[in-house]
């Protein structure tokens, strides 16, 4: 036991340093990487170290979900975001392997990755319950230009690149439960910050591609509903990369009984003008009251809406949805 327990306690240290290394590493750039406005059922897509939700709260030891977002409805071509998950929990509890295929498109340039996880929890509290997870996702991304739908001023200057390049993807990420009821964690998306090229006789179009660092913060509080079933969770999400506005999604989540459930939430970016953004979500949990046994379904729609004044109102709203089976 004192073995481990000096194990666990090196390896926190080794994973903390790690991760702010990285982040001290980073260079000026914007938010590159989708959002979600349920995002805490896309947890190990943000944080590889992170347990399901469904693990934590109704003991799923599996779970697969599907996602798709579609952002700023007045432009054309605006973002939209497709993403299929899924994460197996370990009969002992202290391994979660899973992996998840994401795919993201933003006017004439679009990426899809592909990405397997590893996590694995260790016992730090003698007395009260308390974990750390360490956790790494690996993976490929196919990186997409659609050079030949821009229109340029010279039609005879068009370059003649690649459309479309296949690059590796890091992330790394620590997550802290204590007692099943309180979390926080931090990690680092595109850890290493590689920068695909599309390149052609000798002609060279480089996206810089960024480290993120994104820290989460949560409690799950007992409600006054009085039923076992039903809870509140106030949790914070923040986003930051060098050069770019600081951005925080703070939500409020109430599981009103075994079947509903609904959030308000806020984001907002700090920058030379502070953006605001507002956000419904609102939910079913399909189990027993279904005839499903040991089993159940989630269904979750989030709408977004930017609030004045703030440039962003020109560009529109944008809508979640996700559907997850938990076993």
């Amino acid at each position: 036991m004192a073995q481990h327990y000096v194990f666990a306690r090196r390896a926190v240290r080794f994973a903390v340093a790690l991760l702010f290394a990285a982040a001290a590493a980073f260079e000026a750039a914007g938010q590159q990487l989708p959002v979600f406005s349920i995002y805490r059922d896309q947890w190990n897509a943000i944080n590889p170290a992170a347990f399901s939700n469904n693990y934590l709260v109704n003991q799923k030891q599996a779970t697969v979900s599907a996602t798709y977002r579609r952002q700023w409805w007045n432009i054309d071509e605006g973002p939209q975001t497709q993403v299929l998950n899924a994460e197996w929990i370990s009969k002992a509890k202290n391994i979660a392997l899973g992996g998840h295929v994401i795919n993201d498109r933003a006017g004439k340039l679009g990426q899809t990755g592909a990405y397997a996880h590893y996590a694995y929890r260790m016992e730090l509290g003698r007395r009260t319950a308390q974990t750390l997870s360490v956790g790494l996702a690996a993976g490929v991304v196919q990186y997409r230009a659609r050079i030949s739908d821009i229109r340029f001023p010279d039609p005879s200057g068009v370059p003649a690149l690649e459309d479309r390049v296949i690059y590796p993807d890091f992330s790394l990420g620590i997550f802290y439960h204590y007692a099943d009821r309180f979390y926080v964690g931090l990690s680092v998306p595109q850890v290493f910050g590689l920068s695909p090229a599309f390149s052609a006789d000798g002609q060279t179009l480089a996206v810089q591609r960024k480290p993120h660092v994104y820290a989460v913060i949560g409690k799950y509080f007992d409600s006054w509903l009085g039923n076992s079933t039903s809870f509140v969770e106030p949790s914070l999400w923040l986003k930051y990369v060098p050069g770019a506005p600081l951005n925080a999604d703070l939500n409020v989540r109430m599981q009103i009984s075994d079947l509903f459930w609904g959030g308000v939430g806020s984001g907002l970016g700090f920058g030379e003008t502070t953006s605001w953004t507002m956000r419904l979500e609102a939910g079913m949990v399909l189990g027993e009251q279904v005839q499903i046994r040991n089993a159940q379904w989630k269904i979750g729609l989030g709408y977004d809406w930017p609030v004045a004044p703030s440039p962003l109102t020109q560009l529109g709203s944008a809508l979640e949805a996700h559907l997850v089976f938990s076993w």
